[in-house]
């Protein structure tokens, strides 16, 4: 996975022991534990991923599912989109090793029905678009370099980490069962911060936790919402 591609994909045609760059990129992966079941590769879940020649563990450990084939795009996702697989969980070079992921990752729900975790923390991701994900339950997208998430149509969402990005702009509207909430050291000014607080309140949630400081602190607005939550059994934190 080296520097300066315009986009990566990886298609898994049946190699049992290596898995090709199709794009000409010269990346070659190697399953250990994931087998091929006649689709793309399998994981359980436990100790099974595919490692690239540096050692670096692409797809890690804790994936679960079959995975068919995985885009990561600096420009123009491909038709089929950057992920695709029937699998429920997906962990992204979590381990932060070098090179990093970087660019733009796109889910299309038509492609990854079945997803419920996604992880893809301590990278460089600067687009990160789950707007399609429904099922979606957990996403840990800390440490990256996201500016702009939208998660308003995931209405099972449960638990969403995105604290050390640079997100300006935050959407959790319609996020209504989010409970564990880390959005701390971003971007937001005073209005998101508002928003973001008013509408967890709004969602009529009790014993959660919301830790957004590191961003602008909120209006008296923001804080009655703060107040709000913190009275529903809530643990906030603001600047």
């Amino acid at each position: 996975m080296k520097g300066g591609y315009s986009y990566w994909p990886l298609w898994w045609y049946g190699q049992r022991d290596e898995l090709p760059d199709m794009s000409g990129h010269g990346v070659t992966l190697y399953p250990s534990g994931a087998y091929y079941d006649g689709q793309g590769y399998y994981f359980d879940g436990s100790d099974d991923y595919l490692v690239d020649a540096g050692g670096r563990r692409v797809l890690d450990r804790y994936t679960k599912g079959s995975w068919h084939s995985v885009y990561l795009t600096e420009g123009v996702v491909p038709v089929k989109g950057s992920i695709w697989g029937t699998g429920t969980e997906l962990w992204m070079n979590v381990s932060g090793t070098a090179p990093k992921i970087t660019g733009k990752i796109v889910f299309r729900a038509k492609y990854c029905p079945n997803l419920e975790w996604f992880s893809c923390h301590y990278n460089n991701i600067s687009v990160l678009d789950v707007s399609a994900l429904t099922q979606l339950y957990k996403l840990y997208c800390y440490n990256n370099n996201i500016s702009v998430l939208d998660v308003s149509r995931l209405t099972q969402l449960y638990k969403l980490y995105c604290n050390y990005n640079n997100i300006s702009v935050l959407d959790v509207s319609g996020a209504l069962s989010l409970k564990h909430f880390h959005c701390y050291n971003n971007s937001m000014n005073q209005d998101m911060v508002d928003t973001v607080l008013c509408d967890i309140d709004s969602h009529g949630l009790s014993g959660g936790y919301l830790r957004i400081q590191g961003n602008t602190a909120p209006s008296a607005t923001g804080e009655i919402c703060r107040d709000n939550l913190v009275s529903r059994g809530w643990g906030v934190t603001t600047d």
